[in-house]
């Protein structure tokens, strides 16, 4: 009967470690705007990646352009040959546009991005993995 609440003590204390862990990604807002009259908002962000950390394929319901102000990624947008990008590169993404970045460089990567996005939907949104076709 004692092996019941152990294994489910050391299973909370597993899952309470993995939510503890700082996560590899770190967004600051630095400017958000509402068009005049428009349905649209402008935000500028700067996005930090830990080494070796990935940003996880989504998509926004806008434009984003962005520069890369320090470090080196991989940057893989759907329908686009993927692209290396280091410091001083920029590159967008079409509105609603699968895509995702990793840091490939031994420090971190931070990157300011522009989004021209719908105001009355969510920034980002988890997109699902490419299917391979034979």
């Amino acid at each position: 009967m004692l092996r019941i609440p152990l294994a489910t003590a050391a299973l909370a204390l597993v899952a309470t470690a993995a939510l503890a862990q700082p996560s590899a990604i770190k967004r600051t807002s630095l400017q958000s705007r509402d068009f005049p009259g428009a349905v649209y908002r402008s935000t500028l962000m700067r996005v930090e990646v830990a080494k070796g950390g990935i940003v996880a394929r989504h998509t926004h319901p806008g434009l984003e352009i962005g520069y890369v102000e320090h470090g080196h990624a991989l940057l893989k947008v759907a329908g686009q040959p993927d692209q290396t990008l280091q410091t001083g590169d920029s590159f967008s993404v079409p509105q609603a546009t699968p895509h995702s970045v990793a840091n490939t460089g031994p420090e971190v990567l931070t990157l300011l991005s522009t989004y021209v996005v719908d105001k009355a939907k969510p920034l980002s949104t988890p997109a699902p993995a490419p299917t391979s076709h034979p």
